[in-house]
């Protein structure tokens, strides 16, 4: 077992307990690369402790839909912690990592990591806390570690390396799985790879496959070699070329991070854990959790279906991030735009946040349907100056009716779609008090 204080350690105890003790869990999680990987991890260990369940995925803490649960245990993954006492008398384990904005359900295990002392932004993630419940269920599961790396790389924990209760797990098993300093990039080909790559974000090359190519030829690389093929002086060469690419670029310093990154090897399931974290990413923005979890329960082929659906999303990422630029507008405290699907919200703020725009000040990126949902992402510099975005957008959110959280550097939320003019006004003020008083 990871080396936890003793006062979490307890709460993993108690959790494990619960789970030993009962027959029958709903399982609720969000649907991102996190969300579906602790997901996946939580429902794998009850299967094993011969357990039944029923897992769903949700957008956001859903309480009405949580209520009908008909009163059996319930887990909540990756969904916030703020909930309240009215769901009934229905034990609950909470495996979240998000910031906490008021008081959580007296009665439920939580087992977020910020109530214990450890940073849920950087060093543990909702699979991260699913991995260490299972290792307490038992330590054999440490075979998941799979999905607890993909979990981790979706939520981008592991830019600039593993930190915290991460970095323990992966020093403690690394050494059982074949992991390399490696180019952060796939595809069939090293110039597909460029072309379709979102993180990092190249302008002029990502989403242009022709000039992908000539980038390459013109420096003596074959664009047609596929990524493992190329030799190590290769790959130093193209690392070297595309770093500097990206700081004339003005990315910020964590977009260019993410070039080179510890790459894990799967071999038992013929993928990376890069690779993974896309396939569950892709499956849950295009609503089709349902892959990664037949994929996981022995369905292989729903891998080829998620291996489309990851290239699909890309592409069509790609596309939004240029139109979502070219529209963006310049408020006082951040930089807005406008995404056409609500799943790539976050997406889109993100890469233009890190590679596109001036970085002095956030970017909010919102999507209209029924209501409007918010995705706002910042820089580890602009929070360390100040900008707490799961703040502004919370507060902001529910002075017009809405909600949000998140994190200090990545947050969301959804308001009424006909008080946005006065949600962008409060937002612009908070964000304008946070980034002044720095």
């Amino acid at each position: 077992m990871i080396s936890l204080n003793e006062k979490y350690s307890s709460k993993f105890e108690e959790a494990r307990k619960l789970l030993e003790k009962e027959v029958f869990f709903r399982i609720f999680s969000h649907y991102d690369a996190d969300g579906v990987s602790s997901a996946l991890i939580l429902a794998e260990t009850l299967r094993r402790l011969n357990k039944g369940f029923h897992l769903s995925f949700l957008k956001s803490m859903d309480v009405e839909v949580i209520k009908e649960t008909g009163g059996y245990p319930i887990i909540l993954s990756d969904l916030g912690s703020d909930l309240n006492d009215n769901l009934g008398s229905s034990p609950v384990v909470i495996v979240d990592h998000h910031m906490i904005s008021g008081p959580s359900n007296a009665r439920a295990i939580n087992l977020n990591p910020r109530e214990y002392g450890y940073d849920g932004t950087k060093e543990a993630c909702s699979s991260t806390v699913a991995f260490l419940l299972s290792m307490a269920v038992d330590g054999s599961n440490q075979d998941l570690f799979p999905a607890f790396i993909a979990g981790v790389i979706g939520d981008k924990q592991n830019v600039g390396g593993f930190n915290g209760i991460n970095g323990k797990i992966v020093d403690e098993l690394r050494g059982r799985y074949q992991f390399s300093k490696d180019l952060n990039l796939s595809g069939k080909s090293i110039s597909e790879a460029i072309y379709l790559s979102i993180e990092p974000y190249f302008e002029g090359l990502s989403g242009n496959l022709e000039a992908s190519r000539y980038f390459l030829e013109k420096e003596g690389i074959d664009p047609d070699a596929s990524v493992s093929s190329l030799r190590t002086d290769e790959k130093e060469k193209i690392v070297d070329l595309l770093t500097v690419y990206l700081i004339r670029q003005n990315a910020a310093r964590e977009g260019y991070e993410t070039l080179v990154s510890d790459v894990f090897n799967f071999k038992s399931i013929g993928l990376t854990g890069n690779q993974l974290s896309d396939y569950f990413d892709a499956a849950g923005r295009n609503g089709k959790m349902g892959l990664p979890t037949s994929w996981f329960m022995g369905n292989e082929e729903a891998l080829d279906e998620m291996d489309s659906l990851s290239t699909r999303l890309r592409k069509e990422a790609l596309e939004q991030i240029r139109k979502s630029y070219d529209s963006r507008k310049e408020m006082r405290s951040f930089h807005l735009t406008y995404v056409e699907n609500p799943y790539l919200a976050g997406v889109t703020a993100g890469i233009m946040m890190l590679y596109l725009v001036k970085n002095d000040k956030p970017v909010v990126a919102l999507s209209r349907n029924k209501g409007t949902k918010i995705s706002g992402r910042a820089t580890r510099e602009l929070v360390s100056g100040g900008v707490d975005l799961s703040r502004a957008i919370g507060d902001a959110a529910s002075k017009v009716g809405g909600h949000g959280g998140g994190h200090n550097i990545a947050a969301g939320g959804e308001i009424p779609f006909d008080r946005e003019e006065e949600f962008l006004e409060y937002l612009d003020k908070g964000l304008g008090d946070q980034i002044g008083s720095s």
